[in-house]
């Protein structure tokens, strides 16, 4: 701890040191503007996404993009807390359905199909978007629920830029980041370096046991280390280049369950995690045409362990699990601009997944190596004959382990009712498949080489509607879905003691999403914006006959929602954010028992920042947060506790010349 104090302290007093110097703004990009539409690009022709701009990635500079698309979308995470295993559902699809790329890069496990965004910081991205539903087949395929498509840049500045945060909050926790930038016209260099740890080791009041005994979380705490370094390099000639390496070593312990009446400290569970993500990338323009072309490879090395004390300092390891995961792809892109109204895209693409994964624990050691090709072709054809209407037409095919899947098809329209509002109704409708993954299909025991693929179709219809006048913007869109899924795989116990998937479930997912944000400037001084999510998700499982037909999926909330309230004035600014999930069932019985219920909950998190420079060289910027602002006790997973009231402070600080 003292010498993560002692660090924070010298990066302020590198600022101090750098006022000599001349500077840019701290990093502030004014709120993405709501305006006046007469009709939607050609690129965004009935697309229903939800974008992650770079206001919205500032304010949470020091947080993962877990808590980040929590806030700022209808996607549910599932975590128990923070650097803890944290699983989007989106559209009341399970994990795995949700696609996720950085750079182009698929980020989803080869083994279990998902990604655990909590292991992903916010400031390590510069730009983000989640495709809702039919969308996704534009941006790959398996996206049975949607997509989440992250991306860095180049700095959008010339020169040398340093950046310096330092944070610390409840729990013995610290967070350190430094960037440090340089670019020219033709070439530059972006290094970024984060680190984190905290205890983690808050107390809560422990509903599950006898009395209600207050108890501190623990086994809980982390250290995670992110480097990433980006070149760019840009002439007219050979176009632009960029090279990504993103090195993360993490050590997490895995908290203790409400219900584990064990009293000593030596039962604990922990893991590591090495991973290597590589991207190089090229892309130029030749008249109405662009190509862009990629590479890259993801290595992650994770090691899991599980051990039981005995009694009298003694230990039993039951579990010792190392799993190392590689994929390399390789794509190449293209649009081709015909006039204004027309634009014809492709793209080829293909990937090459490994999994070894075994556990040495037991008497008899368990594991499996397997290997996966995978070829994904896509066209598309975006036509608007007028400033009205618009529509789409995309087309996807794959080809795995020597299948070619089904035509995947994806049709898009969107018609601009009343130019003047920024009125338009778009819909989609689109076809969509997800292969098991490698665990579904080999892991020892249990895993079931012969699951048939799980298919979806997916529909939407969405109206938005924007105006923007003098010192006043505001903006809104509802969009109503069905989905239907096939052959939906579903993991379940065996009379030898183990569990297998098969394909048992037929589930329908139907649904509401609205969104409406808005903007006033009130006076030179004075601004006040705000924006509001609301989603309700009826995801059922639909096969006929079954003991379960009609329930809801397990920790799919019927509805959820967030919103948030900024008020500016000068410098200073106050923000307030609130989230509400209904109840979740924790199984498919869709009973209201206590041990199949976790019970809804809303959350309330303030902040309260001001900015500043000093002797107008270095601009600083201290933030106060209060999370859980009325110290509700919740969970989001069945019997792990989640922290109540809890504070932080950040000191940002920037520097260019």
């Amino acid at each position: 701890m003292k010498r993560l104090i002692i660090i924070e302290f010298l990066m302020l007093l590198l600022c101090a040191d750098l006022w000599a110097h001349n500077s840019d703004t701290l990093r502030t990009v004014s709120m993405e503007g709501v305006v006046v539409k007469a009709s939607r690009s050609l690129r965004d022709i009935g697309v229903q996404k939800s974008s992650l701009g770079s206001q919205v990635l500032t304010d949470n500079i020091a947080s993962s993009m877990a808590e980040v698309l929590a806030q700022n979308s209808t996607i549910f995470i599932k975590s128990s807390g923070r650097a803890t295993t944290a699983t989007a559902s989106l559209r009341g699809t399970a994990p795995s359905h949700t696609a996720v790329s950085w750079n182009g890069l698929n980020l989803s496990s080869p083994m279990l199909g998902m990604v655990d965004f909590s292991t992903i910081p916010s400031y390590f991205v510069d730009g983000g978007e989640v495709y809702h539903g039919a969308t996704s087949v534009g941006v790959t395929g398996g996206g049975l629920g949607g997509a989440v498509v992250l991306s860095t840049a180049k700095p959008n500045h010339e020169g040398l830029d340093i950046q310096l945060l330092g944070g610390i909050a409840s729990y013995n926790t610290h967070d350190d980041f430094v960037r440090v930038s340089y670019t020219t016209k033709k070439w530059g260099s972006s290094t970024r370096i984060l680190w984190s740890s905290s205890d983690n080791d808050f107390e809560y009041v422990n509903r599950d046991k006898f009395g209600h005994p207050t108890e501190r979380n623990k086994n809980c705490g982390y250290a995670d280390f992110h480097l990433l370094q980006e070149l760019f390099y840009n002439t007219p000639s050979a176009g632009r280049l960029s090279v990504k390496g993103w090195w993360m070593d993490s050590s997490r312990g895995i908290p203790r369950m409400t219900v584990d009446f064990r009293d000593d400290d030596l039962t604990k569970a922990w893991q590591d995690e090495q991973s290597f993500r590589g991207v190089a990338e090229w892309a130029n323009s030749y008249g109405g045409v662009r190509l862009n072309a990629r590479a890259g490879y993801n290595h992650d090395d994770l090691h899991y362990r599980h051990q039981v004390g005995l009694g009298d300092g003694k230990v039993m390891q039951t579990v010792d699990a190392r799993s190392v995961a590689t994929t390399a792809f390789a794509e190449l892109n293209g649009e081709w601009s015909i006039g204004n109204n027309l634009m014809l895209a492709g793209n080829l693409k293909g990937n090459i997944y490994g999994v070894d994964s075994e556990d040495i624990a037991p008497l008899t050691p368990v594991g499996y190596e397997a290997t996966r090709e995978e070829i994904s072709a896509f066209a598309s054809a975006r036509w608007k004959p007028t400033e009205w209407f618009g529509m789409a037409l995309n087309v996807r095919e794959e080809w795995r382990d020597g299948v070619w899947s089904p035509l995947i098809p994806a049709l898009f329209a969107d018609v601009t009712i009343w130019p003047e509002a920024g009125l338009i109704v778009s819909g989609s409708a689109a076809r969509n498949y997800r292969y098991p993954t490698l665990n579904d299909l080999y892991y020892v025991p249990g895993g079931n080489p012969d699951l048939l693929p799980e298919e979806g179709e997916t529909f939407d219809l969405g109206v938005e509607s924007s105006v923007e006048r003098r010192g006043f913007k505001v903006g809104g869109k509802v969009t109503v879905y069905t989905s239907h899924i096939n052959n939906w795989i579903l993991w379940t116990p065996t009379i030898k003691g183990f569990w297998t998937p098969q394909n048992l479930q037929y589930v329908v997912s139907r649904g509401v999403e609205a969104r409406a944000n808005a903007e006033v400037q009130l006076s030179k001084d004075w601004k006040v914006d705000g924006r509001a999510i609301v989603g309700y998700t009826s995801s059922v499982n639909a096969t006929e006959g079954s003991a379960t037909y009609g329930n809801q999926l397990p920790y799919i909330p019927r509805w959820s929602a967030t919103s948030a309230l900024g008020i500016h004035w000068k410098r200073w600014s106050v923000n307030y954010k609130w989230q509400l999930y209904s109840d979740r069932y924790t199984n498919y019985s869709g009973t209201h028992f206590s041990g199949d219920i976790v019970e809804g909950y809303s959350l309330s998190n303030i902040s309260l920042g001001h900015s500043f420079k000093v002797k107008n060289k270095v601009d600083f910027k201290v933030i106060f947060d209060i999370n859980n602002l009325f110290n509700r006790e919740y969970q989001s997973i069945l019997s792990r506790p989640m922290p109540p009231r809890n504070y932080g402070l950040r000191i940002e600080c920037r520097f260019g010349a």
